[in-house]
């Protein structure tokens, strides 16, 4: 059972505790800045309660720009590195174009956190199976 912790004009967080599960959910297209502000807030909320799971809902996200993908690869993985956070699924639509402007970013991510030796990082397609890689057997 989650609770809503934060609700405003472009995110909305839901925690389990039970889970230690954090759900980000992006309600409309973000700019840099409220990207930042919804990472900055989650990752301070995670920190607090010991989450080591995210599921970050990005089906209203079309646009990744240039200055996001940069402060994500670098600073905010290695923020993650600091947090105790094991594994973020990411929920992307199947629609073509997002796919393939995310792939690049997506992959380019994943080698930043895995130098950091923090979070594992998975895009799927429906959120049944992000919860299962998630929160299945074998956790780590």
């Amino acid at each position: 059972m989650s609770e809503e912790i934060l609700r405003n004009g472009f995110v909305s967080l839901r925690y389990d505790a039970a889970h230690a599960l954090l759900t980000l959910k992006w309600l409309r297209q973000i700019d840099f800045e409220e990207r930042r502000e919804g990472f900055l807030r989650a990752l301070d909320f995670s920190i607090g309660n010991d989450i080591r799971y995210w599921l970050i809902d990005d089906a209203e996200i079309f646009v990744i720009t240039s200055q996001e993908q940069h402060w994500v690869e670098n600073e905010w993985t290695a923020l993650v590195a600091t947090s105790g956070i094991s594994k973020i699924a990411v929920l992307l639509t199947d629609h073509y174009n997002s796919l393939v402007s995310f792939t690049g970013f997506t992959q380019r991510a994943q080698k930043k956190y895995q130098h950091h030796g923090s979070a594992r990082h998975e895009v799927f397609m429906d959120q049944q199976t992000a919860l299962q890689w998630l929160l299945g057997e074998g956790r780590q």
